[in-house]
């Protein structure tokens, strides 16, 4: 059974405002992003401070949406999208850009946080890379190109690795990823 805050998310997803928004997230977006996050598979990789993970839901940064790990690993697709689509997908103003960049800006925030996909946005933009979506931003999203994002998208992951030698051993599937959603 899910918590109150989840039903909450799952039912804020049903509003007349947004419901056409989230039916193209699950039919278009999400779907694709999953194949790289372990569909349905419960795991929890060595290294990955999200700790358990299922549907791309890091239990270890949700844990006020769960009752228990053991109420967390009964999450449904339904529940997992809901809050994909609420916390990544609205969170980083997806709608704004154009749909065929949606996939690759939605991505890049369920791998590398909102906060890190709004300044990847901003910066395929040529604007100040602040993480903040204010009207100068938002006046820009209309420009954003899939192409754009997925080579700042190289661009951070090669910083990371630069950073901290220990996240090489993520670099090659981090691309792959990259690789295949430009492709989608």
């Amino acid at each position: 059974m899910a918590s109150k805050k989840l039903l909450d998310i799952i039912a804020k997803c049903q509003q007349p405002e947004i419901k056409a928004d989230f039916d193209f997230f699950k039919a278009n977006v999400y779907k694709h992003t999953l194949l790289w996050e372990g569909g349905d598979k419960l795991h929890n990789v060595e290294g990955d401070t999200g700790g358990w993970t299922k549907y791309g839901v890091a239990f270890n940064k949700n844990k006020d949406l769960f009752d228990t790990l053991e109420d967390f690993k009964d999450t449904s697709y339904d529940e997992a999208s809901a809050l994909a689509f609420m916390n990544y997908f609205l969170e980083i103003h997806a709608p704004s850009v154009p749909k065929e960049a949606q996939l690759m800006y939605f991505d890049i925030a369920y791998n590398c946080g909102p906060g890190a996909a709004i300044k990847m946005m901003q910066r395929s933009l040529g604007l100040n890379d602040d993480g903040g979506i204010g009207p100068i931003t938002k006046s820009k999203m209309n420009a954003v190109t899939k192409q754009g994002l997925y080579e700042q998208r190289k661009a951070y992951y090669n910083r990371l690795v630069e950073k901290n030698a220990s996240q090489s051993k993520f670099l090659k599937g981090w691309m792959n990823r990259a690789d295949d959603i430009l492709k989608k």
